[in-house]
């Protein structure tokens, strides 16, 4: 159901929201703030991000109190020309993508959510203790939060050569247009730097038609992120692209020449090229933070806590121009998660960002290079290694877990081990042997990913929620886990889904949280489902003898009214016990503890309910009525333990077998529910011919 106070982001600030017998939108005069404005400086993705999450923000507390939106004047200070624009995906401005179709928000939207977009006028300078910017136009504006988004500048080699025309750096759409431009007029080109930014430049220039050699100092490309086997396939797979690469080489100069710019190293022979672009790696920009006073790291970088707070209370720091526990990240998701977690914070609320790790997938001169989770700590690690002949995989595992993986060339089954990362999954040998043989943990059916099961595949058990449904949910809009959540009801039940639904949003999973108690569960479940057949084969407790048996005893339990109550009436107790927990999963109000921990009590009582129908009857199934009670109440039992079974297996399989449990589990849950019916039935009629009949 939609939210009837969600709130437009295209609605202006002065918007006020009033309640009488309906709630209504009214469009009035903004009444100028007294109140000191929150200044970002820098407009990239990440600071752009902040702005979108702060708003979103700001406007559902608003609504959510039927109050006026808090008109605390925003005000965003950028460095370009232009607003805020996609870098990632940079490199397509060469294959046919204009600067508008980069950019993330049109200027209109920063003037209708009551942002003041200031571009092509820089911070020159922080005064901390008037609390205070200037800008390069000579503009001062006081502050009552200062957010510093001013992300990473090119690093530059310090040799001669690189102010020569015809030297370019990769960063922004205007280095873009230059290189573009003058790329029309060559035909060689060399880039600086064999790194994720350098193979992008390379990719560029092929694009433009250009002769490319990539140039790197170290032995390998992206010696940082891949061993030596990686980088020896990567290097093959591109040099058969056609892209030039030359190791370990150090520039020492670039020289221009009638006919171009030429190439000095310290050892080998000179390049002769047309034009050479830099992209040897960014730096955090971290001027304005040095001048002011503020932390720096020691491998700069601007110190923040886990609020992203500077030394100073009342400036924030976010993206690459952050060193977090004296880590610099040099991608976007961790500036990103930065910026949601200050929105949130700076709305109210108590996020902490803890970290980040580094993986990244992308695709370099057409060639796929993945790095997930924890690759670049190789302390108490063992590496699986499979290659292909243009395949590499390493799967980094530690305590019998993944932690890691690193693939150059296709990868189909990376969607899962990125799963198997985030919720620990344990490896166990028969992994190992055939992803060393075969390169993949799983047989070809098991690795799909869940976008590519069949429509009518079940992916939430609990409330029968389909790939097919949760695809059209995700058409419709709801673009993250909560928003399918929210839409199908799908995870909100045991959870275990919800990697599952992280996948369909193209979203990093969560950890998963029920997974406590799945071991119990198992065990629970399948001694019940052993233990009913066993029984049925032993036949009944054999009657004593007589009164100098051992057997004598027990038999009293059978015997004797009083213990026949007591074993009854306890054994009647136990199942409305396990009936009441059962409710966790049907009631909203339920909602304490972790839901596996649940589903395991219920499993547990299931399983003391048939040694108390043990105590109670001797296993004597009786006649009539009461055999009719007996088959009940064992086959309900019997579908209870299977259903347990196959809820334990579930959260821990993958692909094909994972669908068949989440298809089968749904059919012996209601088996098991259609024969509890006529169970307390059954029981009454019991009681009443033992007492009045």
């Amino acid at each position: 159901m939609n939210d009837p106070f969600s709130v437009d982001p295209s609605i202006p600030m002065s918007v006020i929201l009033t309640n009488s017998e309906r709630v209504h939108l009214t469009v009035q005069e903004a009444v100028p703030s007294t109140r000191r404005p929150i200044v970002v400086v820098g407009n990239g993705p990440v600071g752009c991000r902040f702005l979108e999450r702060f708003v979103s923000a700001r406007q559902k507390t608003a609504a959510a109190r039927l109050e006026l939106i808090d008109d605390q004047p925003l005000i965003v200070f950028g460095e370009e020309p232009r607003a805020a624009y996609d870098r990632v995906n940079l490199t397509s401005f060469f294959e046919g993508r204009t600067a508008n179709d980069l950019q993330l928000q049109p200027k209109e939207w920063y003037s209708l959510n009551g942002i003041e977009l200031c571009t092509d006028d820089p911070v020159v300078a922080i005064d901390r203790d008037r609390r205070l910017v200037r800008s390069r136009s000579g503009r001062e504006v006081h502050f009552e939060s200062l957010i510093l988004a001013t992300g990473s500048a090119p690093f530059v080699p310090q040799v001669g050569g690189t102010d020569l025309a015809g030297v370019f750096v990769y960063r922004t759409i205007e280095d873009l247009e230059r290189i573009k431009s003058y790329g029309a007029n060559s035909k060689t080109a060399a880039v600086l730097g064999g790194g994720l930014l350098g193979l992008e430049a390379a990719r560029a220039l092929v694009s433009l038609g250009l002769t490319t050699n990539v140039v790197e100092k170290a032995p390998a490309l992206m010696a940082r992120q891949l061993d030596n086997e990686a980088a020896s396939l990567l290097r093959e797979l591109v040099e058969r692209l056609g892209v030039r690469t030359t190791l370990q080489r150090q520039t020492e100069c670039i020289v221009q020449h009638p006919h171009g710019l030429t190439l000095e190293f310290r050892d080998g022979s000179p390049l002769n090229v047309d034009m050479v672009v830099i992209a040897a790696g960014i730096r955090p920009r971290d001027e304005l933070a040095r001048e002011c006073g503020l932390e720096i790291g020691t491998r700069g970088g601007i110190v923040v806590d886990d609020c992203l707070q500077t030394s100073d209370d009342n400036i924030y720091a976010i993206g690459e121009c952050v060193c977090h526990a004296e880590t610099v990240y040099g991608l976007v998701a961790p500036g990103y998660l930065m910026a949601e977690t200050l929105a949130a914070n700076l709305s109210g609320g108590e996020a902490r960002f803890n970290g980040s790790d580094q993986s990244t997938r992308l695709k370099l001169l057409g060639v796929d290079v993945a790095l997930c989770g924890d690759y670049l700590d190789p302390s108490g690690a063992k590496n699986l290694i499979h290659r292909g002949p243009d395949t590499y995989r390493k799967i980094i595992i530690r305590n019998h877990r993944i932690v890691g993986a690193v693939g150059v060339g296709p990868f189909p089954e990376l969607p899962v081990i990125q799963q198997w990362i985030v919720t620990r999954r344990r490896v166990w040998s028969w992994h190992r042997r055939r992803f060393s043989s075969l390169g993949s943990f799983w047989e070809p059916a098991e690795s799909e990913c869940v976008a590519d099961w069949p429509a009518g595949a079940i992916v939430c058990s609990c409330r029968a929620v389909t790939r097919g449904k949760l695809t059209s949910a995700w058409q419709s809009g709801c673009f993250n886990v909560e928003a399918l959540s929210r839409k199908t009801h799908a995870g909100t039940v045991c959870g275990s889904c919800l990697p599952l639904l992280a996948a369909i949003a193209n979203q990093p999973a969560e950890p998963e949280a029920t997974s406590p108690g799945w071991r119990c569960l198992l065990g629970v479940s399948v001694l019940a489902t052993l233990l009913i057949p066993l029984l049925l084969i032993l036949g009944p407790v054999s009657a004593a003898s007589s009164v100098q048996d051992f057997g004598y005893q027990i038999d009293l339990l059978w015997q004797s009214s009083f213990w026949k109550q007591v074993s009854g009436f306890t054994l009647l107790a136990v199942v409305g016990l396990a009936l009441l927990l059962s409710l966790r999963k049907r009631v909203a109000r339920f909602n304490f503890l972790y839901f596996g921990w649940w589903r395991a009590a219920h499993g547990t009582l299931g399983l003391a309910t048939i040694f108390g129908v043990i105590v109670h009857t001797g296993m004597r199934l009786g006649a009539n009525l009461n055999l009719s009670l007996m088959i009940c109440f064992l086959t309900l039992n019997f579908a209870g333990g299977l259903t347990g079974v196959i809820s334990a297996l579930e959260s821990r399989a993958s692909g094909s077998k994972q669908r068949m449990l989440k298809r089968w589990r749904p059919r012996l849950t209601l088996l098991h529910i259609l024969f509890f019916w006529p169970f307390p039935i059954l029981v009454a009629f019991h009681i009443a011919a033992a007492y009045y009949l």
